[in-house]
């Protein structure tokens, strides 16, 4: 695999699609998948996405609100995720990006730590900072539901 950033492309719209929630170790995770192959990435593509959730997250906050969200992305040199996860105070989003060659999707290693996303994850991304501001940060009580039900998906 080449090194995040430096294959050459051209920018043309891909696929993103917004997937159903998930409880991983007590923390509630919005999921996203995006796909320069194809509508939507297969099955393997989101099984890597859910081990880097797993090895990303902390332990549950004590108390607080413990949101996070993933941005898995497949291209043809392999595939790429995001995760995300809100502190205690809802105010810092941290997040950590894994990478994986085609043929070793179950062993995902980290991104160089100056890697944050792309272009096509980015919008995911700038999404969750509105709905988390808009749903649970903003409001005198927090709207989770609100929150979870706001999604993004199309082409871009």
């Amino acid at each position: 695999m080449t090194s995040v950033g430096e294959r050459a492309l051209s920018y043309s719209p891909r696929s993103l699609t917004a997937l159903r929630p998930e409880m991983v170790r007590g923390w509630t995770v919005k999921r996203y998948a995006i796909s320069a192959l194809r509508p939507a990435p297969p099955d393997e593509v989101l099984d890597f996405a859910r081990i880097a959730v797993e090895r990303s997250l902390p332990d549950p906050y004590d108390g607080a609100l413990s949101f996070g969200y993933s941005v898995v992305h497949e291209d043809a040199d392999g595939c790429y995720v995001v995760v995300g996860w809100w502190s205690p105070n809802r105010a810092i989003l941290h997040t950590r990006t894994w990478l994986a060659d085609w043929h070793a999707l179950t062993d995902p290693r980290p991104a160089p730590p100056s890697a944050t996303a792309c272009i096509w994850e980015l919008v995911a991304m700038a999404h969750e900072r509105h709905a988390w501001v808009d749903h649970v940060v903003r409001p005198a009580e927090p709207d989770v539901d609100g929150y979870l039900a706001s999604t993004v998906a199309g082409m871009f």
